[in-house]
């Protein structure tokens, strides 16, 4: 990745995933390795997998293999907030977090999103069955029949799987999330 490529949201997601990665680390440490987002040389992705399985509390490790990232066939995802004009004719507009590549994942997504709108991460732990046969999840934010100011709040039928806390979305079980 060029540093071209490093957008706001990639600082957005180190500034939140940090602590969490690096716990006992000082803020010049961590100061150095997010100077490393900008050169690419620090994924943020692979940063995401790494604070998601330390703040598990034992109950995943990080393996990173086809299909999943976790030995508990889980999947992280990172995913930012898109707002477009899906039908130029009928003038509709969408915001919503697209949650893709799902086609061969076989077990728990854990997705963090975030709200550029809001300013905000949101937090979903998706379980198999609920995304089997979907390429794609797309969680709505905002729809409108004309321009309207986006807001970027979930809603719609995916919000059952949304999560209070980071915290809450790295110790959920698959057991507990097909409960939700």
């Amino acid at each position: 990745m060029s540093s071209k490529q490093t957008t706001p949201e990639d600082y957005k997601f180190f500034d939140f995933l940090a602590p969490y990665r690096w716990p006992n680390k000082t803020k010049e440490q961590i100061q150095v390795y997010r100077e490393l987002v900008e050169t690419g040389d620090l994924d943020i992705p692979t940063l995401l997998e790494n604070a998601l399985a330390i703040s598990s509390k034992d109950l995943y490790v990080r393996i990173s293999e086809n299909y999943r990232d976790f030995n508990d066939n889980g999947d992280s995802k990172k995913v930012v907030s898109c707002f477009r004009n899906n039908n130029i004719r009928e003038d509709r507009w969408m915001n919503s977090f697209a949650i893709s590549g799902l086609g061969n994942k076989i077990g728990l997504i854990r997705a963090v999103c975030y709200s550029i709108y809001q300013d905000k991460f949101y937090f979903f732990a998706i379980p198999h069955r609920a995304y089997a046969g979907y390429p794609k999840v797309e969680i709505t934010l905002d729809t409108s029949v004309g321009y309207r100011e986006p807001q970027g709040i979930p809603h719609g039928k995916w919000t059952r799987y949304q999560l209070n806390s980071f915290e809450e979305l790295a110790t959920i079980t698959i057991e507990q999330a097909d409960k939700l």
